[in-house]
Order: C-alpha cells, then sequence, then structure tokens
C-alpha cells in the first residue's frame, strides 16, 4: 500500500517558491515583513496553550527565536541545525549527537553544552542525557527510532535559555530573530539576529498583528498595509479570484463531529449512524472550504497515509432515513462549533439542514469560552479540530493517537495495520470525520523567495522583500 504522495508536494511547494520569486534576480536585506494572524497568542509557553488555532500560531512564533537540534526538510527528514551529526545504536535507544560550535545566544552570549544540556532536562525519563565533550549521548532507555523527529518538532525540545526573562522580561533563544516587543494577544515584533549561525536573516523586523479576522486581513492585504495573512477559505478564494497570490499547505487540520456518549441522547448508535450517514462531505469541502482540501472518511489525510480514499465520504439519505424511521420519535440534539471558528459555524448550520433531510433536529450553538479546558454539558456532539500534519506516517499516527485516540498498537510504520486501527476508532461512530482543511496564506506583492514547508512551517527567515516604490 502507498503511503506518501511527497513529491507532489515537493512539486507544488517549488512551484510556489518560483512563483513568489517572480523573476526577481537578486535577494535584498532590508525592511519589516508585516504579518497578521487570527489567534490572539497569549503565552508562548507550550505547557499554557489551551487553544489548537493559538498553539499553532504560538509555535510559528517560537520558531522565529528558538533553535532545536535538528531541523527537518522539504521531505521531512532531519537535517543538522545545533546538532551537526548524529548517530545511534542497532536499537535506535542510545544516541550520539556532536553539537556545533560557536553558536551564540541573541544577547551575544556564547551557547555552551551544558545550556543545551540544561534545555534537555527531562526528555530521556528512565534514560538519561549526559555530556561527553561536544557530544551530547542521549539514552532513551528505549527503542526511539523517532528522536529526531521529535526534537525537530516537539516544541518542549527548543534550545532556550532555562531563565528566560531579560532585563526585558522577554526570551531569550539562539534562532533568526530576538523578541523585541510583546503585547500578549495583541503585538509581537522581532528583530534579525546580526550574529545568527546559520546567516543572517534577509528582512531587518518582523511586526505580528494578533486578534484580525480573516476579512480584515484581507482588505489590509488588498490595500498594501500587510505581507502575509491568515485567510479562511471564503477569503482566501477571493484573493485568489483578484489576482492575489495564496499558498496552501497541506491538508493539516480535520474538521470532525465527537460525540458525547455520556448523554442518554447520544448511545443509541442508531441515531449516531443516521447522522453520519446524512452529512455530504463533498458539499462542505467544495462550498464552505471553498474546494481547499479534500473530504474525510478516516483521520489520517491521504498525502500522508495513501488509503484515506478507502473511507467511504458520500452520504446515503436513504439509509439515513430507513434508520430514524427504525427509532420512531427521535431527539432533538444539540450540536456545538467554536465561536471564533468561522468555518466550523458554517459547517454546523449545513450539518443541521442534511440532519433535518432524515428527519433529525441539530440545535446548532457556539461552545461557552475555554469549552476545552472545562467539560461542556450543553451539547450532545461538537465541532472539533485536530492537527495531523506529520510531517511523515509514523508521527501522524501518533498524532492520531494523541488526539483522537488511535490505537496503532506499535505498527506505525505499517500502513496496512493503521488502516484497520483507524477503522476500528471510526466504527461506533463516536468521531465522524468530515474535511481536511489546509492552512491558507495570502502573499503580498512585495514578499519574494518565500519557501514554506507543505505541513504548515512558514520559515520566514528565508523572506527578503522587495524595495517599495517611492
Amino acid at each position: 500500500m502507498r503511503h506518501s504522495v511527497y513529491p507532489f508536494l515537493v512539486v507544488s511547494s517549488v512551484a510556489l517558491t518560483v512563483a513568489l520569486a517572480g523573476g526577481a534576480t537578486r535577494p535584498r536585506y532590508g525592511g519589516t515583513l508585516r504579518v497578521e494572524i487570527q489567534a490572539r497568542v497569549m503565552k508562548l509557553d507550550p505547557v499554557e496553550w489551551p487553544e489548537l488555532a493559538a498553539a499553532d500560531t504560538a509555535l510559528k512564533l517560537r520558531e522565529l527565536i528558538y533553535d532545536r537540534l535538528v531541523r527537518l526538510d522539504i521531505h521531512g527528514q532531519p537535517q543538522p541545525s545545533i546538532a551537526i551529526s548524529w548517530e545511534h545504536d542497532a536499537t535506535s535507544a542510545k544516541w550520539q549527537l556532536k553539537l556545533r560550535s560557536g553558536v551564540k545566544w541573541q544577547d551575544g552570549s556564547a551557547l555552551t553544552p551544558f545550556e543545551i544540556l540544561s534545555a534537555l532536562e527531562g526528555m530521556a525519563p528512565g534514560g538519561s542525557v549526559r555530556l561527553q565533550g561536544d557530544t551530547l549521548e542521549i539514552n532513551m532507555g528505549r527503542s526511539r527510532p523517532d528522536l529526531l523527529l521529535s526534537l525537530a518538532k516537539d516544541p518542549a525540545w527548543a534550545i532556550r535559555r532555562p531563565a528566560v526573562d531579560t532585563a526585558e522580561g522577554l526570551p531569550i533563544g539562539t534562532g533568526p530573530f530576538r523578541l523585541t516587543e510583546w503585547t500578549p494577544g495583541s503585538v509581537a515584533v522581532f528583530q534579525a539576529n546580526d550574529n545568527y549561525w546559520d546567516g543572517r536573516p534577509f528582512v531587518d523586523k518582523i511586526e505580528v498583528k494578533m486578534g484580525r479576522s480573516s476579512r480584515d486581513q484581507l482588505l489590509d492585504l488588498e490595500f498594501g498595509k500587510v505581507d502575509l495573512v491568515e485567510l479562511d477559505p471564503g477569503e482566501a478564494r477571493r484573493a485568489q479570484q483578484e489576482g492575489k497570490k495564496v499558498w496552501n499547505s497541506a491538508p493539516l487540520e480535520l474538521l470532525f463531529l465527537r460525540w458525547d456518549l455520556n448523554k442518554p441522547e447520544a448511545l443509541d448508535r442508531r441515531l449516531r449512524e443516521a447522522v453520519a450517514d446524512s452529512i455530504d462531505r463533498a458539499a462542505i469541502q467544495k462550498v464552505l472550504a471553498q474546494n481547499y482540501g479534500e473530504a474525510a472518511g478516516g483521520i489520517l489525510p491521504q498525502w500522508l497515509s495513501g488509503y484515506s480514499f478507502l473511507f467511504p465520504t458520500t452520504p446515503d439519505l436513504n439509509r439515513a432515513r430507513q434508520l430514524t424511521a427504525e427509532m420512531g420519535t427521535t431527539p432533538t440534539l444539540r450540536l456545538g462549533y467554536d465561536a471564533s471558528d468561522a468555518l466550523a459555524h458554517q459547517t454546523a448550520e449545513r450539518i443541521a439542514v442534511n440532519a433535518r433531510d432524515a428527519g433529525i433536529t441539530l440545535q446548532v450553538s457556539p461552545l461557552p469560552e475555554g469549552w476545552r479546558r472545562m467539560p461542556d454539558s450543553s451539547t450532545d456532539l461538537r465541532l472539533e479540530r485536530a492537527r495531523i500534519d506529520g510531517p511523515t506516517f509514523a508521527t501522524a499516527v501518533l498524532e492520531g493517537a494523541h488526539q483522537l485516540g488511535l490505537q496503532a498498537n506499535g505498527s506505525a510504520e505499517n500502513p496496512e495495520r493503521v488502516y484497520e486501527a483507524e477503522r476500528k476508532l471510526l466504527e461506533p461512530l463516536a468521531e465522524v470525520p468530515l474535511v481536511y482543511i489546509p492552512e491558507l496564506t495570502g502573499v503580498g506583492a512585495r514578499v519574494k523567495d518565500w519557501s514554506p514547508m507543505p505541513w504548515g512551517d512558514w520559515r520566514l527567515q528565508d523572506i527578503w522583500l522587495e524595495a517599495e516604490k517611492p
């Protein structure tokens, strides 16, 4: 079973880079990159990220400040960063990583191996992490063939100072930009790190404005007030129709229904099946998601699994009506959605229409603020998102396990067994996949040579800006 279509993503990414270069010849230094985002990031610490959108955006901001031991290339394969080489034993339990010399913190002081060791404290419970000269020796205590991917993606293993506060109260890393201004939930300003070990970024500064709606971001893009914006599908399609550049990642987020099986109304499987059979996923993907992404019948998207197409996505209204008739009287169900998620709101309304065609009444309402952190007793089912961005199949399986309880039983490298695990998980219809959604980014005319990763890493240090005309 094929489980990767990565070559197509690589071609798409290369085409994007060429398009953004726009015939420019030589990069230039200078200028301020202006970015707007929808989320309001209150904390950069990953343990304090309660919401999916804020967590993903916070991670993007952290990647400007902090380095990691390894980074990923466009194929999702580990490449040198603070660690310049590595080797491991036959079981992938014991690792040796040779550390780069000459790296500096953003305040100009030298990064020492002991500070790297301190930043990685706690990464090997049941094992050990120690220094041998300029080599970091990690004994995970068990086989960890995915360790390099974890070091490249897990926000906990960024290289940061244990005491993160500077005189200005801002964190310090060794990354391409230093955070110089931080107003939680509102504004973040980053200054280029002149002493960055991998070369100074082209832009002098990055200004990030938070809490901007997709509509307001598109207006700012149209009037040339901003260079990069996060767009919902409707605004992204409008931007493309008006000739603006729009980058879309691989499908990264799964929009799905989750039933509350603690509710008596949700316990009848026939009711759950009738709702699932009534849903027109193709209409959600083509109309509401503006033909971005793809309809979802499973948990892992096609670009990562290669088998997602095997899960059915077409509605069966006759079957839904038959099940409704068997039940006789059906209860009125309450469907909740995240009030800040425009696509979820539209999808909830569409699902209610589909269910009504099957004889089931769904009352649609926004979920209370902070619903992810505390139990919600007001709904029978709700729309949620889970980010499944890999970038490898094995990593995507781990993400599916963490977010939706996928039980692959140690078979993350075996697509056939993972497929069976997905089928087993979805069979009770407690979770009903609907659509996979990509990130959509509007790109201003000044932006050149941007090459974001298919799984959503922005890599803003690669951007240079065309000089503004007087």
